[in-house]
């Protein structure tokens, strides 16, 4: 996100962004993923209102008195790194596909630089258990700047790798802020930066850029609570902040900077994938088919971030379609490390100040659509900015007991229960690090298989009823 102030900067992007109401084909199934009452998209909708009950149901099974379900902690534990073949990630010989939250504020301590909320150790546990439970989570993004210590002192960011891992999940950690924020002096990466100024020491910190990354690479490479680097958050390379754009230059710049900055990386790190980090929605360097050349070199996944008033972000030449056909053609996996709605959201996505419970159930819905298409359309992760150090839902943020950690629940439990499938069905680790653990809860691998049957029945079921049946009852 552009600011540490997303509320403003966000609102700003979902009128800027370059949308355009677009024809979506699916790259599977060769047909419109939606329209304003497209079938496909009603009967996507019984399917995931069905699931949701069933998957209630079951929950409710496994009721404590740790809140209102504890099916969201009976997961699967993937323990190792994580791995790319193709368009698709893996860990442990088995698919990984991600949801979870931006928390960039995670990193803070007050006894060391801060930069939004500070948690004590123990509120910074009870947040991974929280997000674990509530919303499913097996990823949370957040900033791993040269700021927090680093090379003199790793504890910051060490703090947030143990409590992650003791509540199963994986890091996404960003080495550097395309627009400052969380850094001294605020500074700006302009094209002269990813020409040749990430080689030198700025903002008086001990390192330059490439050595920082490259110390990072070293000191964690046998952590695989690290999903993988992402080496900058929302790289562009225009001439100032809203300045101008060299349309040859700029991905020129930023091609070599991925190419020269992973491959030093990945000379002292042989087990972390690496990401460029990239908004994706036709920034300077990134635009049209720039954005695949900036992805083709020796980074590993593409980006890209979603904050657009419609269930597809973009146009025909930048956008959600487009970036994933060019990330498809790459052969590799791309993921939305960002995606933000108001809590005031209406059902025509306008904005309408006053966050009540129908907004949130609305925004919740509104996810769903946006997760559904996404998720149809290859990416293999989704990350909602952001969720909330108070615990309270307001703007972008996602608070305690928000419906929007059932949705994201309900993917990510089909996303384990096909994992789960899969390990059972192969039962092979080839290729992979790190042990297989499984949840001890014998019930998990009988829900895991069962609702993995649940999708693919009620997918086979949706597709026998009338359009009018389901526009009855489903709005």
């Amino acid at each position: 996100m552009a600011s540490v102030m997303p509320d403003r900067v966000h609102h700003c992007r979902k009128h800027n962004a370059g949308d355009v109401e677009v024809s979506v084909t699916s790259l599977t199934r060769g047909g419109p993923v939606r329209t304003a009452h497209n079938l496909g998209w009603l009967r996507r909708r019984l399917v995931v209102a069905i699931t949701l009950t069933v998957a209630a149901a079951v929950g409710s099974q496994f009721a404590t008195t740790a809140g209102p379900t504890a099916l969201g902690t009976a997961r699967l534990v993937s323990s190792g790194f994580v791995r790319a073949s193709g368009t698709q990630l893996f860990v442990d010989g088995a698919p990984w596909n991600f949801t979870g939250y931006n928390a960039f504020w995670l990193t803070s301590a007050h006894t060391g630089h801060m930069c939004g909320a500070s948690l004590s150790d123990q509120q910074m546990s009870d947040f991974f258990a929280e997000v674990a439970q509530n919303s499913g989570s097996v990823a949370v993004r957040t900033w791993f700047f040269q700021s927090y210590g680093a090379p003199s002192a790793w504890w910051q960011y060490d703090r947030v790798l143990n409590a992650a891992a003791a509540h199963g999940i994986k890091i996404i950690p960003t080495l550097v802020n395309q627009w400052g924020a969380c850094e001294p002096g605020h500074s700006y990466l302009s094209l002269p930066w990813y020409q040749s100024g990430y080689k030198q020491a700025t903002n008086g910190y001990p390192l330059s850029y490439r050595d920082f990354a490259i110390a990072m690479a070293r000191h964690y490479a046998n952590n695989p609570t690290i999903a993988f680097w992402q080496l900058v958050n929302e790289a562009e390379a225009a001439s100032s902040h809203g300045g101008s754009c060299d349309s040859v230059a700029a991905p020129k710049a930023l091609r070599g900077f991925a190419d020269d900055v992973s491959s030093a990386m990945k000379s002292v790190d042989r087990n972390h994938l690496i990401n460029l980090g990239t908004m994706g929605g036709g920034q300077c360097g990134t635009s049209g088919a720039s954005y695949q050349y900036v992805n083709g070199g020796n980074t590993d996944i593409c980006e890209i971030h979603d904050y657009a008033p419609k269930a597809i972000m973009g146009g025909g030449s930048s956008g959600t379609v487009p970036d994933i056909n060019y990330c498809a053609a790459l052969n590799k996996p791309l993921f939305a490390g960002e995606v933000g709605i108001d809590a005031s959201v209406l059902p025509n996505w306008s904005v309408s100040g006053a966050v009540t419970p129908v907004t949130l159930a609305t925004r919740a819905a509104l996810f769903q659509q946006k997760m559904d298409d996404l998720f149809s359309l290859g990416a293999v992760g989704f990350l909602i900015w952001s969720k909330s150090p108070t615990g309270q839902s307001s703007h972008f943020m996602v608070g305690t007991g928000d419906p929007t950690e059932a949705v994201l629940l309900s993917h990510q439990l089909r996303f384990n229960a096909l994992r789960a499938h899969w390990i059972g069905h192969s039962g092979s680790r080839n290729g992979t690090s790190g042990k297989q653990v499984l949840s001890t809860n014998p019930e998990f691998a009988a829900i895991g298989v069962g609702l993995d049957g649940v999708f693919y029945s009620l997918s086979d079921y949706s597709q026998t009823v009338s359009a009018a049946w389901l526009q009855q009852r489903v709005r």
